[in-house]
């Protein structure tokens, strides 16, 4: 499955779950929640991309100029390395990709009982 049927997919959960508990205080709990997220995706689209010559040319791409060490495309661990990171920022999977995010759902709202 790639990368834009998962955000597909999780979309309508991500709404779901910040419609449900914006009446809470949870703002930071979304964002550990969206942080997590995005390095999931990432992780996925890693995955996905198998080589680490597609991770360069997308480097690349964005204008990456540092030095490009080798990692290995499937692991949790470098899913959050600064090459996966600045291959796939925050706002591109914001706004490119389509994410919901979380971090930007207003929470506190005051229950009106009648």
């Amino acid at each position: 499955m790639n990368l834009s049927q998962v955000i597909a997919r999780l979309n309508p959960l991500l709404r779901g779950v910040g419609n449900y508990f914006r009446v809470a205080n949870c703002k930071k709990e979304f964002q550990r929640l969206v942080s997590w997220i995005r390095r999931r995706l990432r992780a996925i689209q890693m995955k996905l991309w198998k080589k680490p010559k597609r991770l360069h040319r997308r480097l690349h791409q964005r204008g990456y100029q540092g030095e490009f060490d080798e990692i290995r495309m499937n692991s949790w661990a470098n899913a959050s390395s600064p090459l996966c990171h600045n291959a796939l920022p925050n706002g591109s999977l914001n706004e490119e990709l389509g994410v919901f995010d979380l971090g930007k759902v207003t929470t506190g709202y005051p229950v009106q009982v009648k």
